[in-house]
């Protein structure tokens, strides 16, 4: 299980930018249960790329998944249709992917 896909319209960005991310994405991203983490986040071909970040850099993420994203991956989110978005996850390299729903 190194690949996978969650498409559901349950995930979705708030107005104000900030997701949570599903459990299966946290242990993608190798956190560890009640601790919060840092990810960094970068935009490529329409999706954002989340993977784990030292303790200094990236954004926050709360231990029960909340980040909040500015700038050009906030705007890509919640480009998608009524803000919703899909992940791909996978667990070997530590690396999910944003995409928002067209």
């Amino acid at each position: 299980m190194d690949q996978r896909v969650i498409k559901n319209k349950r995930e979705k960005i708030s107005p104000g930018g900030v997701l949570t991310l599903p459990v299966a994405a946290r242990k993608a991203l190798g956190m560890t249960p009640k601790k919060g983490s840092r990810v960094s986040v970068a935009v490529d071909g329409g999706a954002v790329w989340l993977q784990p970040a030292g303790d200094d850099g990236g954004f926050r993420v709360s231990p029960r998944g909340q980040i909040e994203l500015r700038g050009d991956a906030r705007e890509i989110l919640e480009g998608g249709l009524q803000r919703h978005y899909w992940l791909e996850l996978d667990d070997a390299s530590q690396r999910i992917a944003l995409h928002p729903y067209e």
